[in-house]
């Protein structure tokens, strides 16, 4: 019984010093202004993409609440407690538990009238944003995959860039010449950095038209021969071509120090030709001047007869049902769709504007990094090309 008494004293001592930190946490308020809370990760970029919303909302301004960590739980917890965030970041695999909990707002009924409506993002893009045909977010940036490049070590091993309708089998040629091939440096370098497995996989499923659920969603499709053929696909970039690094061998390239969290670092600093990514790459891409000049991207290599062709993503945000400013909230929203909005994340590289009226053309993406609007265009026709992730109603996914 004493055991039982102590742990309701601690507990209810842990929410009466929870409930103060809230009351007395400086939230900038400011008197006659509106200010809207946005759970989303702690990237700077997130303070200059608000004042975009505070120059276009005299009365409003937004502050940024990176607490949550990626936490679901404590996210729904704290929205269905009425003290959660007014606006949150979600993407296709967790909108679907918030909007089943009731955490996020119905946007169908607001969504054209306030211009971001379905028919301001991408079609690939839109099934993500929207459950039972119903839309309960807006992307903050979008994208799909490329390769880039390096053009200086395409150049010290002697061998010519991607072309554009590159092939999967050139891809694989390419990179052995680049793994095993001497270089006039005499320097030895990695083909590819392999930063994220499951992308891969994923554009390997996209360029060989497959899904993950039937069109009904109850089957899985995964046994399909052509899925089955995407994954060994991806086992003979590790262990026969040799094209990607093993775990064994990224892991040995850890302890000897600094190759980075997922191999982004092994491209950033040099060591590998290659790297599958989007476009978001130039948000860290200045941190490493030596690769100033010298980066080139092209389309994912094409599978066969089949066309270049990947997976689509956002990171997208929707409005909490209970937001104390739900009107604000919903101005934020907007706002994403605004031609401010779009031309910053254009410029800084921060993936693709989720508006794709202000990205018709690579020149439209031209950045102080990378001027060249080739490189820029690649990420353009990928996404226009990319297809959508297919989640089952009936798989948490």
């Amino acid at each position: 019984m004493t055991e039982k008494r102590s742990a309701l004293v601690l507990l209810a001592l842990a929410a009466g010093m929870w409930l103060g930190a809230e009351a007395t946490l400086d939230r900038g308020t400011r008197p006659g202004v509106t200010v809207v809370r946005w759970a989303t990760d702690p990237n700077p970029a997130r303070t200059v993409q608000i004042a975009t919303f505070s120059r276009r909302h005299a009365d409003m301004d937004a502050i940024v609440d990176p607490g949550l960590g990626g936490d679901q739980t404590k996210l729904i917890v704290q929205c269905a407690t009425g003290t959660g965030p007014d606006v949150l970041d979600t993407g296709a695999d967790g909108m679907q538990n918030l909007v089943h909990a009731g955490i996020l707002m119905d946007l169908t009924p607001y969504a054209r009238r306030m211009g971001f409506d379905l028919t301001k993002t991408y079609p690939s893009i839109a099934p993500a944003l929207r459950i039972d045909g119903r839309q309960y977010a807006f992307p903050c940036n979008v994208w799909a995959n490329a390769v880039v490049y390096n053009k200086r070590i395409f150049e010290d091993h002697g061998v010519p860039y991607p072309k554009a309708n590159w092939t999967y089998d050139d891809f694989v040629r390419i990179g052995r010449q680049i793994r095993f091939g001497k270089s006039k440096s005499g320097k030895e370098h990695l083909a590819v950095a392999n930063w994220y497995s499951l992308w891969i996989v994923q554009d390997l499923l996209a360029g060989l038209g497959c899904r993950y659920f039937s069109d009904d969603g109850l089957h899985c499709r995964l046994a399909d021969p052509n899925a089955i053929e995407a994954m060994r696909r991806f086992d003979d970039l590790i262990h026969k071509d040799k094209v990607l690094p093993s775990a064994a061998e990224l892991a040995s390239l850890s302890a000897q120090g600094g190759w980075g969290s997922f191999g982004l670092t092994t491209f950033f600093e040099g060591r590998a030709a290659m790297i599958i990514i989007g476009r978001w790459l130039l948000v860290q891409a200045p941190n490493f001047p030596d690769l100033k000049g010298v980066l080139g991207a092209a389309p994912l290599p094409r599978i066969g007869d089949n066309p270049s062709r990947g997976m689509a993503g956002t990171r997208c945000a929707g409005v909490n049902a209970k937001s104390k400013h739900p009107e604000a909230a919903l101005a934020f929203l907007a706002n994403l769709a605004s031609k401010d909005y779009n031309a910053l994340i254009a410029r800084d590289g921060d993936s693709l504007p989720p508006n794709p009226a202000y990205a018709r053309s690579g020149r439209d993406l031209e950045t102080k990094w990378v001027p060249d609007p080739a490189f820029h265009q690649v990420f353009i026709d990928a996404m226009k090309r990319a297809v959508p992730i297919d989640w089952s109603p009936y798989v948490n996914p």
